[in-house]
């Protein structure tokens, strides 16, 4: 599940560091750089909170689910076995029921479903967010046309490690993370005081 959620991000982010990468000495030409994702999505430490956050939500959605399905088969085994001993009027009963929680049933899976995926796409889009504010100042502090995103088993096959700026995009984003905006210091000031206030 975690790989989804790290794959359905796309692209990344940037991240500086003391170390100039190589890119930053080429004088002509097209000027590029990439990222690898795999490391991207294991270092940067508040998208790997999020993510195991959510891991464990699903956890917890899946094991209430189950419980729900066992009690349901239960139910029904019950009813197979004294279903030769009750009247129409009862079995007719009995299978209403079942079929209600049946039903039940699904619209807490489907409800469940729902929840998980509007929480992967919020941490995808928080995941595009940051990676654009780092976007922006990586390519104007390398002065980059492009930059990739580089995976084993992707389209690119090779790779030139000079243009790797992974850890500078890593660094970069952990960073921000430590010190918030004023726009989200003052986001999370607001929900606390909601939240006091509330009660």
């Amino acid at each position: 599940m975690k790989k989804f959620f790290l794959a359905a991000i796309g692209l990344s982010m940037m991240a500086s560091c003391s170390q100039p990468a190589a890119v930053e000495n080429t004088d002509s030409g097209i000027r590029l750089a990439y990222v690898r994702i795999d490391s991207l999505q294991s270092q940067y430490e508040y998208f790997e909170e999020l993510a195991l956050e959510l891991i464990e939500e699903e956890k917890v959605l899946v094991d209430d689910l189950q419980r729900r399905q066992q009690t349901l088969q239960e139910n029904i085994a019950l009813y197979q076995q004294e279903a030769p001993k009750m009247s129409a009027r009862q079995r007719e009963a009995n299978e209403a029921d079942l079929m209600r929680v049946q039903q039940q049933y699904l619209q807490v899976e489907q409800a469940a479903q729902a929840q998980l995926v509007k929480k992967q796409q919020d941490l995808t889009k928080m995941m595009r967010e940051d990676m654009d504010k780092a976007i922006a100042v990586l390519k104007d502090e390398l002065n980059l046309d492009f930059i990739l995103l580089y995976e084993e088993g992707g389209q690119i096959i090779y790779a030139n490690t000079d243009f790797d700026i992974t850890e500078r995009m890593v660094n970069m984003l952990n960073e921000s993370r430590e010190t918030p905006s004023e726009e989200e210091a003052s986001a999370a000031s607001e929900e606390a005081a909601d939240s006091t206030s509330a009660e």
